[in-house]
């Protein structure tokens, strides 16, 4: 992330306002006289182009990563991954393999991170590599795990740190960003010490290590700048050792890159905290199907091909590595996100064609002690933006504290489709409708992509936009002219929900048998011992049905729902999802495939684990991840213990711990009790707020039309109102955290132990959540304070409407709520087969 994107924040606005997507002004606008979506994906797709880009390698192991036009294969076979950003030096390393499991848990199987310089080298010629700041650790346990990884070394990364990441003392020594020969030697030892870290863990070491990002939007024109110094890096960075199979770039502000020696990647946020406006932004391009690459709202200004002739995107594969997983909160603008405004954002990534899948942020985290300096971006340090000095939460999937948000449940929907499926979907080509918006505002249209090869496709529809409500459509149909014929999904045209989006298949192979189309959304394929099962998920407001190609097809056992048959076609209606609603189609082969229709709610509690007797699906409301064919259930509530798995398992009753088992059709369900952790602590108020004054403003930015409002000062913090919090012991047996939830309203937030800040929170309308376990035995000992700094009724900063609208309308406020402090309670259990017992380990 980068303040260049806020520089072009004019340009970014106009594409709000419609000029967006070249080739989208140019069809047919004029709204249908019904919901009907006309797409014509008939034209055969030709072979992804390869050769063009000099990547791709082979693992000394004998496995080969390579890259084409389109997309990425291993060992010849399409791969889209689903990559997740999680920087390690803002985490704290003895918790780094938990989060870990929970990334892989939701279905991400590569993490990319940035190695920002700063935190390594604050003091010129002194490199820390140790505790939280330990690369090769963190490498070593992505690899224990399975987890790819992608690396993002800089030298300039910005992610909202100081200085873009770069020490203060380079800034004084040297032209930065550019191929000047001071500047190139400090860079050649940054990279040469990253390269020692990563030894025998690259991709052609045989380890995870698959990918790096150089530089980050560059923007830079002019001998020794551009393309030329993008090359420079990328040699540098081999001769250095960081070599890798793949190589990119971001594709914004600017496409002056070496065409042939990096790939540059896209992405898509709903909101951004760098704007200076005050009110809500107009509806964001990023919630329509970005069919041509167009890169509006990250600060790109040139359509897919270049007009210098340097750069023709039709070379490269369409990846992403900043869509968004969240929004951090800036001094001035504090954006509130919904689950749904990251979820539907994924959607249309995936809809229009992206191959690879990357989050900024999936994981949020925390800024670590400098030793000179703090590490958070300000504009005290010549940036745009005010960060809070420790918080990078980011409103991410996976939180500060490692806290599992409700976007992680929703986007993981997609996750285990891409999982199971990306294979297929890759090779797949986008193609939109013969009616699309006229601009990301026109809420007159259907949105719909559909992803296709040959006869099998996927239909994607997204009637969501953040801060906007969208209608209900009645009379929705997408009529799909393929190769072979034209397609009718559903047959009879339905009522699209408000405000719902979805992906649908049409012609999905199972086996032996072809699904002509459902209504439903495809979550995953489970491979049994016994049989195939797919599974999919209702969504709420739409008819569950399945239309089966008759052909092949003996019978179809669906118990208490409608089954009707034609001379080309079967259909299933009237389903109820649920996790007992299974549909068993027979092949004239005598092969059985089970279909089980989830809920959407049941699908958002999925987890898929392989063991040596084939797939499992776990459903829990817990927080869920596996670590080997260990089980980790957490959760703050004790009834929340709990999870129904199939195929069968099963297990010996934990130590310390009640357990129940029983058995309901398919499902093994098993519920277990722990004893309620006693937790003696106390909470006061120390000190009242006092007056402060009005709030200063920074200085002049031009791209942004004027100043914003700037962090206040350290000594302001004197006039903060105090909370007194002290614990009589720490984690009781069986905790695997304490979380505290300091519900307040005020300007910012801060947590301190004894007397040292350790943690701190820009207001934004939702409730505080820190987990203390990392603070711990220290906050017992010494007290957590917490100081809430007035937040004045005519401070100049955005903050969502609804939040808004509940602070006093004169004055100012600083005050806590309430506080609460909620044990996580954690059970362990070895998993194994059915005929054998599960081992409970805590």
């Amino acid at each position: 992330m980068s303040c260049i994107r806020a520089a072009l924040a004019v340009l970014i606005l106009l594409s709000h306002a419609g000029l967006f997507a070249q080739t989208e002004r140019s069809r047919d606008t004029q709204t249908p006289p019904q919901n009907i979506v006309e797409i014509d994906a008939s034209q055969p797709s030709t072979l992804p182009e390869t050769g063009f880009l000099h990547l791709g390698g082979r693992s000394s192991t004998g496995h080969d990563l390579e890259v084409n036009s389109r997309f990425l294969t291993l060992d010849g076979k399409p791969m889209l991954p689903v990559m997740g950003e999680f920087h390690f030096s803002r985490y704290p390393a003895q918790y780094w393999e938990e989060e870990i499991l929970k990334m892989k848990a939701a279905g991400v199987n590569v993490i990319a991170t940035y190695v920002f310089w700063i935190h390594h080298e604050e003091i010129e010629g002194e490199f820390d590599w140790s505790g939280q700041r330990d690369l090769r650790r963190f490498v070593e346990l992505c690899a224990k795990h399975g987890m790819y990884v992608y690396l993002r070394p800089g030298p300039w990364d910005h992610g909202e740190a100081r200085n873009g990441g770069q020490p203060d003392w380079l800034l004084k020594n040297a032209n930065v960003r550019t191929n000047d020969p001071d500047y190139l030697a400090h860079v050649t030892r940054l990279y040469r010490e990253i390269a020692l870290q990563l030894r025998g863990l690259l991709w052609k070491d045989g380890g995870p290590v698959i990918g790096a990002q150089l530089e980050n939007e560059y923007s830079l024109h002019g001998p020794g700048m551009g393309a030329e110094h993008i090359l420079k890096l990328k040699e540098i960075a081999v001769e250095a050792g960081i070599d890798a199979p793949l190589y990119s770039v971001t594709g914004w502000p600017s496409l002056d890159f070496p065409p042939h020696d990096v790939i540059p990647i896209s992405g898509g946020y709903p909101d951004g905290f760098w704007f200076g406006s005050l009110t809500n932004l107009p509806p964001s391009m990023n919630y329509l199907f970005n069919l041509n690459r167009q890169l509006g709202d990250m600060g790109a200004t040139v359509p897919s091909e270049d007009p210098t002739g340097k750069v023709d995107l039709k070379h490269d594969p369409y990846f992403g590595a900043e869509e968004a997983g969240g929004m951090e909160s800036a001094y001035h603008r504090r954006p509130l996100l919904k689950p749904d405004d990251i979820a539907a954002l994924t959607l249309t990534g995936i809809g229009s064609g992206l191959n690879l899948y990357g989050y900024y942020m999936y994981h949020g985290g925390a800024n670590p002690l400098g030793r000179r300096t703090t590490m958070q971006e300000s504009q005290a340090t010549g940036y745009p933006n005010d960060l809070p000095e420790f918080n990078y939460d980011f409103q991410a999937p996976l939180g500060e504290y490692g806290q599992v948000h409700e976007s992680y449940r929703k986007t993981k929907l997609l996750h285990l489709f891409l999982n199971a499926f990306g294979s297929d979907l890759a090779p797949m080509v986008a193609v939109g409708p013969k009616h699309v918006p006229k601009d990301p505002g026109d809420t007159s249209v259907p949105r719909v992509a559909v992803r296709s090869r040959g006869e099998t496709g996927f239909i994607f529809v997204n009637n969501y936009i953040r801060q906007f409500s969208m209608p209900e459509r009645a009379g929705f149909q997408v009529q799909l002219k393929l190769p072979g014929k034209q397609i009718s999904v559903p047959a009879a045209p339905l009522t699209l929900p408000a405000n719902s989006y979805f992906c649908w298949p049409v012609n999905l192979q199972m086996g032996d048998v072809r699904l002509q189309y459902s209504t439903t959304q495809l979550l995953t394929k489970l491979d049994t011992q016994k049989e195939a099962a797919f599974v999919f998920f209702a969504i709420p407001g739409i008819p569950a049905e399945f239309s089966f190609d008759a052909s092949g097809i003996t019978s179809v056992h669906a118990s208490g729902q409608k089954v009707s048959r034609t001379d080309s076609s079967i259909r299933v209606e009237h389903i109820q999802p649920g996790a007992d609603t299974e549909i068993e189609v027979v092949s004239e082969a005598g092969k059985h495939i089970k279909i089980i229709v989830l809920t959407e709610a049941e699908a958002e509690l999925a987890t898929v684990f392989r063991m040596k007797d084939g797939d499992h699906m776990l459903l829990s409301s817990s927080a869920v991840f596996l670590d080997g064919n260990q089980l980790h259930l957490r959760s703050t509530d004790r009834q929340d213990l709990r999870f129904k798995v199939l195929p069968a398992l099963s297990a010996d009753a934990p130590t310390s711990a009640s357990m129940a088992v029983e058995t309901r059709g398919s499902w093994t369900d098993f519920r277990f009790g722990r004893p309620k952790a006693s937790i003696s602590w106390t909470w006061n108020k120390t000190k009242d707020a006092r007056a402060i004054g009005p709030v200063k403003m920074g200085p002049f930015v031009k791209w942004r039309s004027g100043s914003v409002a700037q962090a206040p000062d350290e000594e302001v913090f004197d006039a903060a109102a105090e909370w007194q919090l002290n614990l009589a012991q720490p984690l009781p047996a069986g905790v695997s955290d304490l979380w505290l939830n300091v519900d307040y309203a005020g300007d910012i937030g801060r947590m301190y132990v004894g007397k040292s800040l350790v943690d701190d929170n820009f207001f934004n309308g939702t409730p505080w959540e820190i987990g203390l376990k990392r603070f711990l035995p220290d906050a017992a000992n010494s007290g957590i304070r917490i100081k809430v700094l007035p937040l004045r009724q005519d401070a100049p900063i955005y903050l969502d409407a609804s939040v808004r609208s509940k602070l006093p309308i004169h004055g100012e406020i600083a005050q806590v709520n309430s506080l609460t402090l909620k044990p996580e309670y954690e059970i362990v259990l070895t998993l194994r087969a059915a005929q054998n017992a599960i081992r409970a380990q805590k």
